[in-house]
């Protein structure tokens, strides 16, 4: 039933997004499409609700993430920025409780999860005015709303999360350098910050105090722009 009602939700935000897309195209001054790719660094915000149980990051996982996107101008270097990404992510924590001794120095269990995610950036783009020939700063910063579509378990001695929320939201704040490489093509490079805002955790072992997990992810992004 789950997956049923995810399927079709996906449906409905790919039909959302391209019905927006094709009525900003008719309304904007002027408009970009372009993909982008590249590395990511995924790392996790813990925190505990109780005494007897204390939860930390346990390292951090290199991932990407890939897209697909439109700028819209509504007015000179003003745009808005939408579409569609596609990004991995992951949840490394370690979790520790002096009530449960799973080995003979203290009770010490790594888990990991890896997610895939579904992300839809609304985010507004601000640039410079040239600071070299053709090449121009901009910051970006916004919501990033995220749909989670899949998440694998590393099959830990004790599973500390059971069930993950389908659903984050992102705050997103980075910039870069853009740069015309002819009339109607640029390409860029930028940095941006996903805080999530959301505590992902849905269902959790009940032998834990109550605890939550948010997400974070730098990520280095390249593009293209016709």
């Amino acid at each position: 039933m789950y997956l049923f009602i995810l399927s079709n939700m996906k449906k409905y935000i790919f039909s959302a997004i391209i019905m927006v897309v094709l009525s900003q195209t008719s309304i904007a001054q002027d408009y970009k499409i372009g993909i982008k790719l590249g590395p990511s660094l995924s790392l996790s915000r813990t925190s505990s609700e109780g005494n007897s149980t204390s939860i930390g990051r346990d390292g951090t996982g290199v991932k990407f993430l890939i897209g697909a996107f439109v700028d819209f101008q509504f007015k000179e270097n003003y745009y808005f920025h939408t579409g569609i990404n596609f990004a991995s992510k992951t949840t490394r924590i370690n979790i520790n409780d002096l009530g449960l001794p799973i080995n003979p120095n203290n009770l010490n269990n790594s888990n990991r999860y890896d997610h895939e995610y579904l992300q839809v950036p609304l985010l507004l783009k601000l640039y410079t005015n040239e600071v070299l020939l053709d090449t121009k700063v901009f910051f970006n910063f916004g919501l990033v709303p995220e749909f989670r579509l899949n998440t694998d378990d590393n099959n830990a001695l004790i599973v500390a999360i059971t069930e993950f929320k389908g659903f984050d939201l992102a705050g997103n704040f980075g910039g870069g350098v853009e740069r015309s490489i002819g009339v109607n093509t640029r390409i860029y490079a930028s940095l941006n910050y996903y805080i999530g805002f959301l505590n992902q955790v849905k269902t959790q072992n009940a032998i834990y105090d109550d605890f939550k997990i948010k997400s974070n992810l730098f990520s280095l992004e390249f593009g293209i722009k016709f």
